[in-house]
């Protein structure tokens, strides 16, 4: 098993408590967040105001999601519902925020490995879509959600992408 490289900045919780100055510096020059680990595992994400400033800024002017941009097979109106609540059209999302949105809409996982949105991000360009299949079967078929989207090309975070359409299909 090949293992893969986090492509943002780490640190540990110890190098926090020593100068939590150089962590936000890190966060600064890298223009994106720390993940701090503490006993290899992720115990929290470090950014500076600027950077939680500029999220909530993104968040607050996100729109709103159109009528067209989501559509769906006939009697799958009640996924439809959901992933409008779940997701906006047109706003920036991180991989790792949409894998987490479909698992919680009941898609099987995307990320692979350590850090895992490597893998969706190279679907996304490769393919223009992210593909998630549905863990449970309705009525007795596959359900398949097809993320269309594009990487955003005005963040500097690699991970983030924008959601153009999501289709709902049957198989």
């Amino acid at each position: 098993m090949e293992l893969k490289k986090l492509e943002v900045p780490t640190t540990s919780i110890t190098e926090v408590k020593k100068s939590p100055m150089d962590v936000f510096n890190q966060a600064r020059e890298a223009g994106t967040a720390v993940y701090v680990f503490n006993r290899e595992k992720v115990a929290g994400v470090m950014l500076t105001q600027e950077q939680y400033e500029n999220l909530l800024q993104e968040l607050h002017n996100r729109p709103e999601v159109a009528e067209d941009e989501l559509q769906t097979a006939d009697g799958l109106e009640e996924f439809l519902g959901k992933m409008r609540n779940a997701l906006i059209t047109g706003a920036a999302i991180s991989a790792k925020n949409l894998d987490e949105r479909m698992v919680a809409l009941g898609f099987i996982t995307r990320k692979t490995g350590f850090g895992g949105v490597v893998d969706m991000i190279s679907e996304l360009k490769e393919s223009g879509k992210i593909v998630y299949q549905l863990r449970k079967k309705h009525e007795g078929k596959t359900i398949v959600a097809e993320v269309i989207g594009e990487q955003d090309s005005t963040s500097s975070l690699f991970d983030k992408l924008i959601i153009k359409k999501i289709y709902l299909k049957e198989s």
